[in-house]
């Protein structure tokens, strides 16, 4: 996407949610969109700026598509935060922790 006479503020959020290739023109991917959003900034926010910012025109099909599959990834994936793995050396010692009133609710089994 191309665009002329751009605002400090309005560069710099497109440098978060594309790749900038020249002064004037970013490139928006998968990767740059999940980039984006793993630092915490919001798809709505750049669907709002281009909206605002298209001159009455509609966004691009393939902008659209874009945006919707990065948020759809999203949703997809849950991080649950930092995540501790215990082996227990046989099946019996894994149903005591798994059927345990406290340790139970904190605990998955994976294997």
């Amino acid at each position: 996407m191309a665009l002329d006479g751009l605002a400090p503020a309005e560069a710099l959020l497109l440098d978060a949610f594309a790749t900038r290739s020249t002064d004037h023109v970013w490139t928006l991917s998968t990767a740059s969109l999940l980039k984006a959003l793993h630092a915490g900034r919001g798809l709505e926010e750049l669907r709002r700026f281009l909206v605002e910012n298209s001159k009455g025109e509609e966004l691009p099909q393939i902008v659209t598509a874009l945006l919707a599959d990065a948020a759809s990834r999203t949703e997809k994936i849950r991080d649950l935060g930092t995540c501790h793995l215990l082996e227990c050396v046989d099946e019996a010692q894994a149903v005591i922790v798994a059927k345990d009133r406290r340790a139970g609710a904190l605990c998955s089994r994976i294997g």
